[in-house]
């Protein structure tokens, strides 16, 4: 009877304490990821008043090196714009949330190649950069984080 008591408890314990989490790294990348799903994106509010972009925003710093990471992922957003007919890319996305949460201007990037053109009223619709200009940003910001980071 002991034996079975034993074995029973055994059993049930590591269910006991419900499901582990998932890594918060994890939950961090899918919150950035699912800003693909954005569908509106207005020139000084951003996307405010979309779950997710509120939820990335006010994640804290601890969501920077994330948000860094993206900044080279071509996926294409469901924000449309008519006027050039293209959906704009996670990155530029990210781009542009990251200038804010870091308080700087895309000219501080201008060196590494970035460019963002006053012809459209919507800087997500006009962000000028290719591949390897990308690579360079996000190594930028990747300095810029850990320079914050060596503050503290």
């Amino acid at each position: 009877m002991k034996r079975s008591a034993a074995l029973a408890l055994f059993l049930v314990l590591p269910f006991a304490g419900g499901c582990p989490e998932p890594p918060k790294i994890a939950q961090m990348d899918d919150m950035v990821a699912n800003l693909a799903n954005l569908s509106k994106w207005h020139p000084v509010m951003m996307a405010k008043g979309q779950l997710t972009f509120d939820s990335v925003m006010g994640y804290g710093p601890e969501i920077f090196p994330v948000l860094i990471d993206h900044l080279i992922d071509e996926t294409p957003t469901t924000i449309y714009d008519d006027m050039s007919g293209r959906n704009p890319l996670l990155c530029d996305v990210v781009l542009l949330m990251l200038l804010e949460l870091f308080q700087m201007k895309w000219q501080d990037f201008s060196k590494d190649g970035l460019f963002i053109a006053t012809a459209l009223n919507n800087p997500l619709y006009s962000i000028k950069w290719d591949r390897p200009t990308k690579f360079k940003v996000q190594k930028h910001f990747r300095l810029l984080l850990e320079e914050l980071n060596l503050n503290k």
